[in-house]
């Protein structure tokens, strides 16, 4: 291949991945994974006093537009059910942080059939929902919560950080649905921080005009280069016989 046919095909690569691969983000609260030393937040369809709840969640906030690709939660122990991932906006009408009953927007959307790993060496199994594909605004506040449709499921123990504040800049606090009539949606408060759930979620940006000139600039430095390539094999195809 000719150095300048080569040096196109790299420098159309370089473009792609730039523009494909630029400022996306993993936001997770767990570096060491879950932690059974730590509290934990009760889910399942139980009714009080087990202190289960049918909806446990964690509420976020992006600074910037993105789209949330994945979210992962973390059960105590070998965790096997039948799960759902709902999104949701959290307190439409105030968008506050923390309130004595708070209340969540339309479901944005509901994923179902959570990947579930065990690892054996830390007890805990990781509750995955990937190809989320979910567009979210700036300075919006969130809610993604667990539910689940099979009456049996109870008693599920979700990780969860008692820390002043998450340190991963993206989760605010653990939401759950009260069982009690009339407390709606919770956010509890310990006097030091909110009570976080333990999470991963990966983003990625909304693409800017620049990634998208950037993606057509590779793509078009790949067809030239293609063309040329053509070219070539029809002239020498074309020669005189020897």
């Amino acid at each position: 291949m000719p150095k300048s046919a080569l040096q196109l095909k790299v420098l159309a690569g370089l473009l792609l991945a730039l523009a494909g691969n630029a400022f996306a983000d993993t936001y997770t609260n767990v570096p060491g994974g879950a932690n059974t030393g730590l509290p934990f937040a009760y889910f399942g369809n139980a009714a009080n006093p087990s202190g289960d709840s049918p909806m446990a969640g964690e509420v976020f906030s992006l600074t910037s537009a993105s789209t949330l690709s994945s979210f992962s939660f973390y059960a105590l122990g070998n965790t096997t059910a039948s799960l759902q991932l709902n999104i949701a906006q959290w307190n439409p009408g105030t968008n506050a942080q923390n309130q004595a009953i708070n209340s969540i927007g339309s479901v944005l959307t509901t994923i179902g059939s959570a990947v579930e790993t065990f690892n054996s060496t830390g007890g805990f199994t990781t509750l995955a929902f990937d190809k989320l594909g979910l567009s979210l605004n700036a300075n919006t506040k969130y809610i993604a919560y667990l539910t689940s449709n099979d009456p049996t499921v109870t008693g599920i123990q979700l990780s969860r950080t008692q820390t002043a504040a998450d340190t991963s800049g993206f989760g605010i606090g653990n939401g759950y649905f009260s069982t009690i009539p009339g407390q709606g949606w919770q956010l509890p408060f310990n006097g030091n921080g909110f009570l976080s759930l333990q999470y991963t979620a990966l983003t990625a940006p909304v693409p800017e005009p620049e990634t998208y000139a950037l993606m057509l600039a590779g793509l078009g430095l790949i067809g030239f280069a293609a063309r040329r390539k053509q070219q070539e094999v029809a002239a020498s195809l074309s020669g005189p016989l020897r």
